[in-house]
């Protein structure tokens, strides 16, 4: 409760339903939600804007990115162009020295589409209307060989280095596979 010289005011439920009940607008937060309650996560330890990565699950980083073909503020069908797969320097999370070299700072990116492309069926928690693709990062970084510090990656190209596109259902397993193909690779190296 909010609380006013001793006496409740109004609730956090009150606060969530005034700043959060536009829900179209907030793919990217529902895609990590989605993909934190998909892994068994009720929680990430790294729920604010500024860290490093999404969540960690089995003692990989998870690093979720987001889009959809429809939005509360176009009135037609949206284009998808990219999703960011920035490379970044890790210091400010772990202290570490400022000079280090930028890197992608998971071990698995989990790229996920709302398909809907009726815009007046809008509805964010429709959870058929998600898909995903998950792509170990050794992957991206292979496929961004020639440019290391590579910003961005198309739909198309995350479709390709997917093994598979996935639905809710299946996507703790496609992260599981991710996370091994991960290991296999890094202890091969």
């Amino acid at each position: 409760m909010f609380r006013f010289r001793g006496k409740d005011l109004f609730s956090v439920e009150d606060f969530w339903q005034y700043a959060y009940s536009q829900l179209d607008g907030m793919a990217e937060t529902i895609a990590e939600f989605l993909v934190a309650r998909a892994l068994g996560i009720k929680k990430a330890e790294n729920v604010n804007y500024w860290t490093a990565y999404d969540m960690a699950y089995r003692n990989k980083r998870i690093e979720v990115k987001a889009t959809s073909y429809v939005h509360p503020w176009n009135k037609e069908i949206s284009k998808i162009r990219t999703f960011s797969i920035a490379p970044t320097n890790n210091s400010y999370w772990e202290n570490q020295d400022a000079e280090q070299k930028l890197s992608r700072q998971s071990e698995v990116y989990v790229f996920c589409l709302n398909t809907n492309k009726d815009i007046g069926k809008r509805n964010a928690l429709a959870v058929d209307d998600w898909v995903f693709y998950v792509v170990p990062t050794f992957v991206i970084d292979g496929y961004c060989k020639e440019n290391p510090a590579q910003r961005k990656i198309s739909l198309n190209v995350v479709k390709r280095l997917a093994k598979e596109e996935v639905s809710y259902d299946r996507l703790q397993k496609a992260v599981d596979e991710a996370i091994v193909l991960s290991d296999s690779y890094y202890i091969g190296k």
